[in-house]
């Protein structure tokens, strides 16, 4: 439900081209036309994700990463050919160091991935710096709420959340709009990006 409503914001952008998408983004640090970018191909790149790494939760991290990236980016960014390629290759860069960071601890054949490459970026440490923050932000909600809070973000819905949590459905409604108001104080500086972490 509130999904929904934060997608509504969106609506007007859904008939925009990508190039027009991301020319709003780059010169204009138009957070609306990010966003949707992010819902135009977030879920196909998830996908591609899971197919390459076969962990559902590191696709969905590996992507929230690479919008991350995006933003930092956006005022350096060259694009030559279409957008969803731009990004399956931000994609690419993402699984080879995910592959990178996993070897030492579990040898893998990166010859069923991509080719070796990429590096730790200033991208990457930003990327790190937010996700604390996150973390952070998230010790400042109060516990209840935030247990509620933390459900929702795992694909629970209101109708399970109120019965894991034994509350009313309202009540969960409550607790997860007060969160996100937290956050969005909390995080602030970071709205566009914070947006990633808040909403999927």
């Amino acid at each position: 439900m509130l999904q929904n409503r934060e997608r509504m914001l969106t609506d007007k952008y859904t008939d925009c081209s990508d190039d027009a998408l991301m020319l709003l983004l780059c010169q204009h640090d138009d957070e609306l036309a990010f966003r949707e970018v992010y819902h135009r191909y977030g879920r196909t790149l998830v996908y591609t994700a899971i197919r390459k790494t076969g962990q559902a939760e590191v696709a969905e991290d590996l992507v929230q990463e690479l919008f991350v990236k995006l933003w930092l980016s956006r005022k350096k960014l060259v694009i030559q050919k279409t957008l969803i390629g731009y990004l399956q290759g931000m994609l690419r860069n993402g699984i080879i160091t995910h592959y990178h960071k996993e070897k030492s601890k579990n040898p893998v054949s990166l010859d069923e991935a991509y080719a070796l490459g990429d590096y730790q970026t200033t991208e990457q440490i930003q990327y790190d710096q937010l996700h604390d923050l996150y973390q952070e932000s998230l010790q400042k909600i109060p516990e209840k709420c935030r247990a509620v809070f933390v459900l929702s973000r795992k694909g629970y819905s209101i109708k399970e959340i109120a019965q894991i949590q034994q509350i009313s459905e309202k009540t969960v409604e409550a607790h997860i709009s007060k969160a996100l108001r937290i956050l969005r104080v909390e995080m602030k500086d970071y709205m566009a990006v914070a947006l990633l972490f808040l909403l999927s």
